[in-house]
């Protein structure tokens, strides 16, 4: 028909539309021969539009007695009245299930967040029934009315729900964590291993990798590992989850672990009697500290301690009939431990001036160079009698003049240097000092080690001015991925040197974690572990809670 339409017409649409108004098509076939001959191509003019559109309401809408009769015959009879009540009662049914649903999704966000906020402040799970909930609805019906404590009040948060939101939330995180690292042109990892207070070995992996121009590190996972933590079970463990996540190998430009052998785990003991007699003393500390594998209890806190209290702790042998007292009599014996916790104390202050996020091995080589050259300093200063650089042998040896110890300390600090040259035999910032100032080399005088494109490449970028605006601007890691679009091989040069860890700080810091998370009360919790460290990132709960059906406490 529309063919034969179309061969009998020369008209455009309008003939259509006319036909239409004028009765010689129903309504809906003149909408339906419109369509049509806009797909064929003709032009759709309507100057009568508005006079269409009157003509084609009032034929559409018109009530339709037949599907009245044929599907609904018991209410032929009924009033217009009638069915208007019917539209209001179930334009009402509509606004409570939309309120209904509104506030289970509301509800349900609101346990998502509390959760989060358990999972941070590292407390038990049980804290947000028993504590966090019962106070926010004492708050609400003070401040709001009862109509704003009910609501508070139907916000799941059992311990078992709180632990099932934040696997929740860390399987989201890691998710897009995975997705970051997927796209960053390279990574590096960062790990080492601890036994927590269950006697569980724990392998903790960090990640640093490159997005939106930036260096970003965050935890990879947790995991428990067998008892023999030999190198081929960590390794099992990494490239396990490597493959299960996807990622690969090849982009991976370092490693950075702490061979150190595992030492068994150290117990914490308070002596009581110590400590009061502490008290009576009036001394400035309580109690001694004791060497455990918390990583932040270093030897050169317990030292100095020690070193601070040496009196009480003279006093307290003494009344213990201790052997032990007769050394803290011999001033020879107090002046090495003065030495001994000063030079501890310098080694620690090298060891946290080289920690912190976005370390990079130019930041550890002039912190290592430096303390080289200390070190040579110090015993040049020892040998002629100058003691001011350690505070503490200083004021000792003013107190007892007539010990001499400089031979034992010129030895000692020689061996050091020795340790600390066998230990870094290489500056790493040899021939890639061009990555820290790349518009000051001067590629007649610096042995750059570069390929020859390399040092195209260089030469190019230390004449682009608009770059060297940008190094004033942002960190080093970032100026290089800046430059990676014009500079592609110059750039992943010098990030595969900037990218990996130099020290495990974040494992350090994250064993601290597992230490105040994973406590005596919660030795048991080994499921939600990896969740509750890595939730202190940002979970998408609008995604989460999508997934989810909403289900209100009772």
């Amino acid at each position: 028909r529309i063919n034969r339409l179309l061969s009998s017409i020369s008209l455009d649409a309008n003939i259509v539309v006319i036909l239409g108004v004028n009765g010689l098509l129903t309504p809906q076939s003149a909408v339906t021969y419109c369509i049509l001959l806009y797909n064929y191509g003709y032009k759709l003019s309507l100057p009568n539009y508005s006079h269409f559109k009157k003509v084609l309401q009032g034929q559409v809408l018109r009530p339709s007695r037949r599907h009245l009769n044929s599907k609904h015959p018991g209410c032929v009879e009924k009033s217009k009245e009638y069915f208007l009540r019917k539209k209001d009662g179930l334009q009402a049914q509509q606004k409570v299930i939309t309120s209904l649903s509104t506030q289970s999704k509301v509800t349900l966000k609101a346990s998502y967040m509390v959760a989060a906020h358990v999972a941070r402040s590292k407390k038990a799970f049980t804290i947000a029934k028993e504590l966090i909930l019962p106070s926010a609805v004492d708050r609400c019906r003070e401040l709001l009315g009862d109509a704003a404590a009910t609501k508070i009040q139907s916000i799941p948060l059992s311990d078992d729900t709180v632990a099932r939101r934040n696997v929740d939330m860390s399987d989201d995180i890691e998710c897009q964590l995975v997705e970051r690292i997927k796209a960053s042109p390279y990574f590096a990892i960062q790990l080492d291993e601890s036994t927590d207070i269950s006697k569980v070995t724990l392998l903790l992996v960090f990640v640093r990798y490159c997005t939106d121009s930036n260096l970003c590190e965050d935890l990879l996972f947790c995991k428990e590992l067998p008892t023999r933590t030999a190198a081929d079970n960590v390794m099992h463990c990494l490239d396990e989850y490597f493959t299960e996540k996807g990622l690969d190998w090849k982009y991976c430009s370092g490693i950075c672990t702490d061979d150190a052998a595992q030492a068994p785990e150290a117990k914490w003991k308070i002596l009581q009697q110590s400590r009061s007699m502490c008290e009576r003393l009036d001394a400035d500390h309580l109690q001694l500290l004791y060497h455990s594998k918390i990583r932040w209890l270093s030897r050169g806190c317990v030292l100095n301690r020690l070193f601070e209290l040496r009196k009480e702790v003279h006093t307290f042998l003494e009344e213990q009939r201790s052997p032990l007292a007769e050394h803290y009599n011999d001033d020879q014996f107090c002046a090495k431990l003065a030495y001994l916790s000063d030079i501890f104390d310098q080694l620690n202050q090298l060891n946290v001036s080289m920690q912190g996020r976005n370390s990079t091995v130019f930041l550890v080589s002039d912190k290592i160079e430096g303390f080289k050259k200390k070190l040579i300093l110090w015993n040049r200063r020892v040998k002629e009698g100058r003691f001011d650089m350690f505070p503490h042998l200083s004021e000792t040896l003013e107190a007892s003049s007539h010990v001499n110890i400089s031979s034992v300390i010129t030895q000692h600090l020689s061996q050091l240097s020795q340790k600390f040259a066998d230990y870094f035999p290489e500056d790493p910032r040899h021939g890639n000092l061009w990555i820290l100032d790349p518009f000051s080399v001067n590629p007649a005088s610096e042995d750059m080690a570069l390929s020859t494109v390399l040092e195209n490449e260089l030469m190019e970028l230390s004449a682009d001015s608009s770059l060297k605006l940008q190094l004033t601007q942002v960190d080093l890691a970032s100026f290089w991925l800046l430059a990676a679009s014009e500079y592609p091989s110059l750039s992943k040069r010098a990030n595969t040197f900037i990218l990996p860890f130099t020290t495990t700080y974040l494992c350090e810091s994250g064993f601290s974690t597992v230490t105040i998370t994973k406590s005596k009360a919660r030795s048991k919790l080994k499921a939600t572990l990896d969740a509750t460290l890595r939730v202190s990132l940002s979970p998408r709960l609008d995604l989460i809670i999508s997934k989810k059906q909403a289900q209100v406490s009772h």
